[in-house]
């Protein structure tokens, strides 16, 4: 016998509003909460009443958000920004869009069956976590899809991302040009192909200024910010060598390495300097502030859109790959030696 979202509430302790929010695909639930939920309804064979049926004349997309732990597509500023400029595009074109959160510790095949049973003109695959072997799973689908925030070589999607290895260089080449000569890397320990492009543009930029690519300066740390914290407070007390300044692939991980650092008697930037990429609302409350490299979510997530359209209208188009380049934004986390 299947439960009433009421009962599975009560299973929880979260009030009967939460399930709702969870299954309605709203912000403002923690990524525990959301899973919690999912985890319980599936487990109790609660399904959620059907929403209404768009109109005859609705267009719909599909968002999904792949999460394969949910690290670092967790419900940020970052995210909510993306997902803005994307409901915002979906308005401009007269579409309606539905929201679905794929988790990979779930049922990923009944997932898949039920995104083909909805009626929609074309996907739209926040795919931030996902591997390449992933994409596997979306290839039969009969409605065009664009990739959003990842890319790799053969992937045979519109791709639609930031220019990570831009970013990286240009932040990096910042540093250099403040003066500083040891440039060390704070660089995610989970594996995705934005951070794999910002270690590029990292490298890229060391050799491009003839500075040498072996040094001991690189430390992978968590990109949630108290894992990244505690990594980092366990790298300083090895007693490392550091580097007097560094390049970290996102604005959680710089954050959560200068709370270790000032913890560890540093001063920010008299003696570490930092910058970071993404360039979310932290940084400004920050202190020092954090200088990073910003990037234009909203408008991101608008030319995805734009870009499904485009392929919807004519899906015989070459495949593009878009890349959306990053403003350098300085603030105090970087020391001017020069």
């Amino acid at each position: 016998m299947e439960i009433s979202a009421k009962e599975l509430a009560q299973l929880i302790n979260v009030s009967p509003a939460t399930v709702s929010m969870v299954f309605n695909n709203k912000p403002g639930i923690s990524e525990a909460t959301r899973d919690l939920v999912l985890t319980t309804a599936a487990k109790y064979g609660y399904t959620p009443k059907s929403a209404p049926p768009a109109s005859p004349s609705s267009r719909v997309i599909q968002l999904i958000n792949y999460k394969k732990h949910g690290k670092i597509a967790a419900d940020t500023p970052f995210f909510s920004q993306l997902t803005e400029g994307i409901t915002q595009e979906c308005r401009r074109q007269n579409c309606v869009l539905h929201i679905s959160y794929f988790y990979e510790n779930m049922d990923i095949s009944a997932q898949l069956a039920s995104l083909k049973e909805v009626d929609c003109i074309g996907i739209l695959l926040l795919a931030t976590e996902m591997q390449r072997e992933d994409f596997k799973k979306f290839r039969d689908f009969p409605v065009p899809i664009v990739v959003l925030d990842c890319y790799y070589d053969e992937l045979k999607y519109d791709c639609v991302l930031i220019n990570n290895i831009q970013g990286a260089f240009n932040a990096t080449s910042y540093l250099i040009k403040c003066g500083h000569k040891k440039i060390g890397y704070l660089r995610s320990n989970l594996e995705i192909s934005n951070f794999a492009e910002r270690a590029d543009g990292y490298y890229k930029a060391l050799r491009t200024n003839g500075i040498s690519t072996s040094h001991p300066y690189v430390h992978a740390i968590s990109p949630t910010a108290e894992e990244g914290y505690q990594d980092m407070l366990t790298v300083l007390d090895a007693d490392p060598e550091l580097a007097d300044a560094y390049f970290a692939d996102n604005d959680i991980i710089a954050a959560a390495a200068m709370k270790a650092f000032r913890e560890r008697g540093f001063r920010l930037p008299e003696d570490i300097s930092i910058i970071g990429f993404d360039d979310m609302p932290l940084c400004d409350m920050m202190v020092p502030s954090l200088s990073t490299m910003r990037v234009r979510k909203q408008e991101l997530g608008a030319a995805a859109i734009a870009r499904l359209m485009d392929r919807i209208a004519d899906n015989k188009k070459e495949y593009l790959k878009i890349s959306m380049s990053t403003q350098l934004i300085k603030r105090e986390s970087v020391s001017v030696l020069t």
